[in-house]
């Protein structure tokens, strides 16, 4: 019979929602959600993206990418601009007070990462690595 407990689509859903709220809670004690963290880490390491790709690496959609766009505009972290060989899509990118908070803020993302993976070893990491690129895999 069907376990839920049991089944590993439920229990890395409800892992990762741990891990993600963990980092959000951290994060907002330094005043960003981890949203606008992690916004700020794609945009800061591909330089432009337009709105379409950078959901696309955050796998949310579109239209809540706007609204993370609005916000972290008006806070003078990110400018937007059309693209000149297609005025429909609109770049993103860091001003320079984004580039610095992001500066500011990557080391949360190691911080989380060392509480995350501490007390396991390299190669349980690898192997947990290659087990969930396969699940993802199979639902491709």
């Amino acid at each position: 019979m069907f376990d839920l407990d049991a089944c590993v689509g439920f229990i890395t859903n409800r892992a990762g929602k741990k891990l993600a709220n963990e980092f959000n809670e951290r994060l907002l004690t330094v005043g960003i959600t981890r949203v606008q963290w992690i916004a700020l880490y794609y945009l800061g390491k591909h330089n432009e993206l337009n709105q379409k790709e950078l959901a696309e690496l955050m796998d949310i959609k579109e239209s809540s990418v706007a609204r993370l766009i609005d916000r972290m505009e008006k806070e003078g972290y990110v400018l937007r601009k059309k693209d000149i060989s297609d005025r429909r899509v609109t770049i993103l990118l860091l001003t320079e007070k984004g580039i610095d908070y992001r500066e500011k803020l990557m080391p949360e993302g190691e911080k989380m990462a060392q509480v995350f993976t501490e007390g396991i070893s390299d190669e349980e990491l690898e192997i947990f690595l290659r087990v969930i690129d396969k699940m993802l895999s199979n639902v491709k």
